[in-house]
């Protein structure tokens, strides 16, 4: 694969990664607006405008859009994380030029008309209600805010109905003109194109209208280690749970963040995996069990979830703890630790093998860290990390003192935290 890095006058950059034996394409525009830049009356502001950019613009319809889309078989969609928002097409690439027309207008020529806007905050509350529906999406959200409180990354992607209220069309167009500026925006794109090629097409749709912007600053605060827990009553059969511990990583330690990676599968990789063979096989506990890493900029953090029946809260929350010390204790095998280690390069390989995955994890990279991402480099680390690395951050990690937790049930009585801790 052909990978370049090509940064224009303006600050733009563009990501090209050529993959000549495919006829697909798919293309990223990743822009540095999330959570993380929002001022304290945006609140949900960054995903709104992933919003609005799709009711039209000054020369296309909501509805031209997407039909200009399906009449060339292509797929658009977009999504905001708490750093970044990116819009992304996918589509066979004798089609390029015209999903970059495509996006190019969304990026430059929102109109962020006052009824589409209605309309549409309309269409995120329920994004919202369906949200607060959901006991896992509620679960997460109330850990990530107690665990990340301090932070910015405390602050909902959604923002919050009273927020969404005050958001109107100059707000909008004042946060688009702030952060939507070339040296805060980053073009990737994977398949079957040159580097030539896509560069004399980003010329053309992006680079001749970018005027040249200040550097975007954009602090990362580290929310304060506390342990605390959060519970949330709901009118649902089981009751679910989960346990955040912060990783403690640099945002420079990539090597950290890789054995933190094999950690993480040796506890959750598979269903021969500790959590799933200890925790739901064994015990019959709880139908599902995992460990999920929250990679937020200074705010890593470790997540095991978990629901089962209330009456079996008190059981599988000690189970959750034996597990843990017992990593801790005696650390992982060697067999563990190879099957782990393969398990990151297969499905690493194999997303390297599909545009959109390559499109998106290159485009990530560049917009958070400013760098062109070395597969090759990432697999050798994998292969280097050792027991000795993965037991000591086992220790690190779990650190009872910094455990926050969070439920949701119909039966809010038992404290996890203490459960967990006694």
């Amino acid at each position: 694969m052909n990978k370049k890095l090509i940064k224009f006058n303006s600050g733009l950059r563009l990501i090209v990664c050529e993959n000549t034996s495919v006829r697909s394409l798919s293309m990223g525009v990743f822009v540095g607006a999330g959570v993380i830049t929002e001022k304290e009356n945006e609140a949900g502001i960054s995903h709104f405008i992933e919003h609005m950019v799709f009711k039209g613009t000054e020369k296309r319809t909501s509805f031209d859009i997407v039909n200009e889309m399906d009449e060339i078989g292509a797929n658009i969609n977009a999504a905001t994380a708490k750093s970044f928002t990116y819009f992304y097409t996918e589509s066979l690439d004798e089609h390029v030029e015209k999903c970059m027309d495509i996006l190019s207008d969304m990026y430059f020529n929102p109109k962020f008309d006052s009824k589409d806007l209605k309309k549409e905050r309309k269409v995120v509350i329920e994004e919202i209600h369906e949200s607060e529906d959901d006991p896992f999406d509620v679960l997460m959200s109330n850990g990530t805010k107690l665990s990340c409180g301090g932070s910015q990354f405390e602050n909902e992607i959604l923002g919050t109905k009273a927020s969404l209220m005050a958001i109107d069309s100059d707000m909008l167009k004042s946060y688009h003109s702030r952060l939507y500026v070339p040296s805060n925006t980053v073009i990737s794109i994977a398949g079957n194109i040159s580097p030539e090629k896509a560069e004399k097409l980003v010329n053309k749709y992006f680079e001749s209208k970018m005027q040249k912007s200040e550097k975007v600053i954009v602090d990362y605060p580290a929310a304060p280690y506390v342990s605390a827990s959060v519970k949330k009553k709901k009118d649902i059969a089981q009751s679910h749970m989960a346990f955040y511990f912060p990783d403690k990583l640099s945002p420079e330690d990539e090597r950290g963040r890789e054995v933190l990676g094999v950690l993480s599968l040796i506890l959750d990789g598979g269903m021969s995996s500790r959590l799933f063979q200890n925790i739901r096989e064994k015990l019959g506990v709880c139908y599902s069990v995992g460990c999920m890493r929250s990679s937020y900029k200074n705010n890593g953090r470790m997540v095991i979830y978990t629901s089962t029946s209330p009456d079996k809260v008190e059981k599988t929350v000690s189970a959750i703890r034996h597990e843990l010390d017992v990593l801790k204790e005696k650390g992982v095998t060697e067999e563990e630790l190879s099957k782990a280690k393969e398990q990151v390069k297969t499905a690493f390989v194999l997303a390297e093998e599909r545009t959109r995955s390559v499109m998106n994890t290159f485009g990530q990279k560049a917009i958070m860290e400013d760098k062109l991402y070395n597969p090759d480099e990432r697999l050798k680390i994998i292969d280097s990390i050792t027991k000795k690395e993965v037991d000591e951050m086992a220790i690190q990690v779990f650190d009872y003192d910094c455990l926050v937790t969070s439920l949701v049930s119909r039966d809010t009585k038992p404290d996890i935290l203490k459960l967990f801790k006694k």
